[in-house]
């Protein structure tokens, strides 16, 4: 029998108050009576013609908002402070001192074939992201998990290869949603509030209410239509005319405009979602950390904030944290504008030719505007650099994480340490700069098991120190979250994570 790990709930909260929450039930703010009825029509970009409703193929924002339709995780991340809330686990604890984590699951959970949800279905779905074929961004966390085991019909234990007393927030990413046990054909079966009922991969996604939904008080309208509007020019007038009535992804230049709109309303929220450009440490000139930090200093990020991100949003550093995160160190320098040291580390590599950065509307419209901007600055230093548009289907897939340097982006996670493990750690499938620092892993896997706070974010300010001077990844500004909905569209909750960790849709009526 393994015995509880001995932590008060006070103690167990100071733990993961320094990145992110856990609550026992989610907060929402809804502003009248919730109301029966209607068909909901939503847009998000990143789509492509290759898409799967398989949750382990999800890597872009089309393939989370699809994720948060028809699926559900173990766990959810909800509202502005990223709280993890219960989900299809109504709660879990640390046992085994801290080396397993217990996940006590809802009992009577309905799939939408009917099937009643077991802790088979949940081991079963979390595995199949560390199989050889497998490609997951999640890939390397559950692959490198000791075991995931069912425990009776409603109880799974997670046993880790060392203490993490982080380790629920893994849960909530929208990639490790759960499907029936043995399911080999992905059409979209899922415990979620709405059942596919159609899925026109790059183009549609359509569903209709799922009834033996197993939350009370959700999944309000009748129909629910996910758009694929890569192109973020389209998507604008797609809101702004009524033909969408809720969509993330917004451009900010256009807030002000939109707001002005009695017929919509806009909702702003900043958080930890960001636009880079990635460098590939594996290959030349890449390789070499003095283009990279050449590279970091060709960019002007007060300048580029204002141009493309019309100000609204902070000024990024490097690495995946932002000012607001309670991790977040002050002490590591901020990188400035700084052409002269630039050329001269650039010269310094003898590198000649044009460095070439892809990049494509599938990211955002802001992607192209961001390349454009940072070519202008590089020619200032003397860095020729060549723009190259890809088309938008396909580039998530066949661009990011593959191309020597391009453009891609990052959505809030619930903690820093979800997203460093996922994205930096040198051992993630996802890092798509390939970059490797034995110093930096040593830190964010220390930080995880350290009981002591201050410890904590003194591993974490190193991790910053490391990733913002030898790290692959360029962060020149956080973006602030736009998102709209009609005015007839009440129950919109903001969160740093879009659409409210993804669960937007079935939080939300018409009025």
């Amino acid at each position: 029998m393994t015995e509880g790990l001995k932590l008060s709930r006070r103690r167990l909260l100071e733990l993961t108050a320094m990145s992110g929450a856990m609550v026992l039930a989610p907060r929402l703010a809804w502003a009248g009576e919730p109301q029966r009825g209607g068909h909901l029509v939503i847009s998000s970009g990143g789509a492509a013609a290759g898409d799967s409703l398989d949750p382990r193929t999800f890597n872009s924002p089309y393939g989370a908002a699809v994720s948060g339709i028809i699926y559900n995780n173990l766990i959810a991340v909800q509202g502005p402070n990223k709280e993890l809330v219960p989900e299809l686990a109504q709660r879990w604890e640390a046992i085994n001192d801290g080396l397993s984590w217990v996940f006590h699951l809802v009992e009577g959970v309905e799939f939408h074939n009917g099937k009643i949800l077991t802790s088979e279905d949940v081991v079963y779905s979390l595995r199949r992201h560390a199989e050889p074929e497998s490609r997951s961004s999640m890939r390397s966390v559950i692959s490198n998990l000791v075991d995931i085991r069912a425990d009776g019909d409603n109880r799974v234990i997670i046993d880790l290869p060392a203490v993490n007393y982080l380790f629920p927030a893994y849960m909530a990413h929208f990639t490790l949603g759960i499907i029936p046990a043995g399911t080999t054909e992905f059409t979209g079966i899922g415990t979620g509030g709405y059942k596919v009922t159609n899925f026109a991969p790059g183009e549609v996604l359509e569903l209709v209410r799922h009834e033996n939904y197993f939350k009370p008080n959700a999944a309000f309208v009748d129909s629910v239509e996910l758009l694929a509007i890569n192109d973020p020019s389209a998507l604008t007038a797609a809101f702004q005319s009524g033909q969408v009535n809720m969509t993330s992804g917004l451009d900010a230049r256009s807030a002000g405009l939109l707001e002005s709109m009695s017929s919509l309303r806009i909702f702003k929220m900043e958080g930890g979602g960001y636009i880079s450009f990635n460098m590939r440490c594996d290959i030349p000139p890449f390789d070499n950390p003095d283009m990279r930090l050449a590279l970091k200093l060709a960019v002007d990020r007060e300048d580029m904030l204002q141009r493309v991100g019309a100000g609204v949003g902070s000024i990024g550093n490097d690495t995946p944290v932002p000012s607001n995160d309670a991790v977040f160190s002050p002490n590591v320098e901020q990188k400035r504008y700084d052409p002269e040291r630039a050329r001269a580390l650039f010269e310094s590599v003898g590198y000649t030719g044009t460095i070439v950065l892809h990049t494509s509307d599938a990211i955002s419209s802001r992607a192209v505007d961001m390349a454009t901007v940072f070519q202008e600055h590089a020619a200032r230093a003397g860095i020729p650099i060549e723009v190259q548009r890809d088309p938008a289907d396909g580039y998530w897939n066949s661009v990011v994480g593959v191309a020597p340097f391009h453009v891609s982006a990052r959505s809030a996670r619930p903690t820093a340490d979800a997203i460093f493990s996922t994205a930096f750690l040198g051992t993630s499938e996802n890092n798509e700069c390939k970059w490797v620092n034995e110093e930096f892993d040593a830190a964010i896997i220390a930080a995880r098991a350290e009981e002591n706070l201050e410890r904590r974010l003194a591993l974490y300010e190193r991790a910053q120190e490391i990733c913002s001077v030898d790290g692959g990844t360029m962060i020149p500004f956080f973006s602030a979250t736009v998102q709209g909905t009609s005015a007839d569209v009440d129950g919109f909750n903001v969160g740093a994570v879009e659409l409210n960790g993804y669960r937007a849709v079935e939080q939300v009526w018409f009025t």
